[in-house]
């Protein structure tokens, strides 16, 4: 079974229906973000896409988790997930176990490829497979949004760039760092770069000393 690919036509119209309950019209949405108006009204029809930045900054401005944009289905609140014992059901209807295959899948503008690895969208954390495309360049823009990063490599060589510091990392090589520290992805390599992703929302924990 093939992930299933969440079209960017879905995600606009999510993020214009929240826009629209916030009070925000498109040109002060695109203000607050650092684009242009007519990008917006274009991911809001569906014939344009958002970098990584500006995905977390149109999470941030309307108050809601990344899988909140990405995931149509999404109740705002997540609703709890069932425990198995709860209703009878096995752990894939409870939404403890997803099969491979099922994981709702965005491709970013900016280059990398999003798999949610949760059943259901988790109300403080993103889990995450991210795919990069080989032959890339260093994003123009770096990330900088709230929570904390925790990400392994499993193929491929990723190329990291954090506060200023870059370095490459290979299949075992880990990473931790506060998600407030200006940070960048690519893979200049001739294979693609698969790697696992943890996001905790700052919201959710207290705050963690980085050197």
């Amino acid at each position: 079974m093939s992930e299933s690919q969440t079209p960017w036509n879905t995600v606009g119209e999510r993020i214009r229906q929240l826009r629209s309950a916030a009070g925000l019209t498109v040109r002060e949405l695109a203000r607050r973000i650092g684009v242009s108006a007519s990008h917006v009204s274009q991911v809001e029809r569906g014939i344009g896409s958002f970098s990584v930045p500006a995905l977390y900054a149109v999470a941030a401005e309307l108050g809601v988790q990344m899988h909140v944009l990405l995931d149509p289905d999404a109740p705002v609140p997540p609703a709890a997930v069932p425990e198995p014992w709860e209703d009878g059901g096995d752990l894939v209807s409870a939404g403890i176990v997803q099969r491979g295959g099922e994981h709702p899948t965005i491709k970013l503008s900016s280059g990398p490829q999003w798999s949610r690895l949760t059943a259901v969208g988790e109300a403080d954390a993103e889990f995450l497979e991210v795919i990069y495309a080989p032959g890339t360049e260093a994003p123009a823009e770096h990330i900088v949004h709230q929570g904390r990063e925790y990400g392994v490599i499993i193929e491929g060589e990723l190329s990291v760039e954090v506060h200023g510091q870059a370095t490459t990392l290979v299949p075992g090589d880990s990473i931790v760092f506060d998600s407030a520290l200006p940070h960048r992805f690519w893979n200049a390599g001739d294979v693609r770069v698969r790697a696992i992703w943890f996001v905790r929302d700052r919201h959710a924990i207290d705050p963690v000393p980085h050197a």
